[in-house]
């Protein structure tokens, strides 16, 4: 779920369930962490929207006669 700031400054640790909407029983909770956002262009998100080469991409084509 998303945290009520999203702006966050330094690492949030919470605490999460899950609760079942017909009787409300809940699960056991596990601590969760947000983290700041990354404004580092190298960073993890970067390479992730990386274009992976394509087929023909590292072929250099010869050059006209």
């Amino acid at each position: 779920p998303p945290y009520q700031h999203l702006e966050l400054r330094e690492p949030v640790e919470v605490e999460v369930f899950l609760q079942r909407l017909t009787d409300s029983v809940c699960s056991e909770s596990f601590r969760f962490t947000y983290l700041p956002r990354d404004h580092d262009p190298y960073g993890i998100e970067a390479k992730r929207k990386k274009k992976p080469p394509g087929y023909l991409d590292h072929f250099v084509p010869l050059p006209a006669a």
